[in-house]
């Protein structure tokens, strides 16, 4: 895992060059036919990222995203102070792209199919330290670490990659507010906290918003892989709510 990061990290910072004087269009303004919004909150928006060959992007701009890859690709990003990047992308790739980016680029081989989420609250400094967010005690990473193991953590979200396959169980545990991103096919039975059952089937591409979630759970059938991404300033908003 540590030399997972070394390579992405250097990567990721390649991208964030500094904002040019007249800033991009962004990009679901500028090539709607690639960067396809799934949904919009107040925390996030969250678009799909897909083209097949032969296929290019005009340069446009991103806010602060988490980047999750769900096909195999390279792509030759140019950025604009003129340097090209390539870039290789699959499934289940994650990047914290902190500082937005900007770029065009082409498709050498393979797919685009990327999920963005951008965090609303990254955009602007923060007026003094971010609070930092407390967790439920059942918390999905402490209950159970071996399904849902964090992949980063900052002021802004945290991401976990959470795998299990036909069989495996998970005590009863909660989510902070999150966006869920399947890269699996599965079933699950989940328990809900006032004893009622659902059965709830996952699929590549399946992205939802998800609030407060609290629930155990059976794989029925398959096997499950999941990026979450939760989304700290939700948590510190529906705390605000609650004092």
């Amino acid at each position: 895992m540590k030399r997972y990061w070394a390579v992405l990290v250097p990567f990721a910072l390649s991208l964030s060059v500094p904002a040019s004087a007249q800033k991009s269009p962004d990009a679901v303004i500028i090539d709607p036919r690639v960067h396809n919004v799934l949904f919009e909150n107040d925390h996030v928006r969250v678009f799909e990222a897909r083209a097949s060959l032969p296929a290019t992007s005009p340069m446009h701009s991103h806010p602060p995203f988490v980047f999750i890859g769900l096909e195999f690709g390279r792509a030759k990003m140019r950025l604009p102070d003129g340097k090209n990047v390539m870039l290789d992308v699959y499934p289940g790739q994650v990047m914290w792209v902190g500082d937005g980016m900007e770029h065009s680029w082409e498709l050498l081989s393979g797919k685009v199919r990327v999920i963005a989420v951008e965090v609303k609250n990254a955009r602007k400094p923060a007026a003094g330290a971010l609070l930092p967010v407390r967790r439920k005690s059942n918390d999905a990473v402490a209950m159970d670490p071996d399904v849902h193991h964090v992949l980063l953590e900052n002021d802004h979200v945290r991401v976990f990659d959470a795998r299990a396959a036909k069989g495996r169980k998970t005590p009863m545990h909660s989510h902070p507010p999150f966006v869920f991103v399947s890269l699996g096919t599965a079933r699950f039975n989940l328990a809900l906290q006032d004893g009622k059952s659902v059965v709830f089937d996952t699929y590549p591409g399946q992205v939802i918003w998800m609030e407060n979630a609290e629930h155990a759970w059976e794989i029925l059938s398959g096997e499950a892989h999941v990026i979450a991404v939760e989304v700290k300033s939700a948590q510190r908003a529906a705390k605000d709510r609650t004092e």
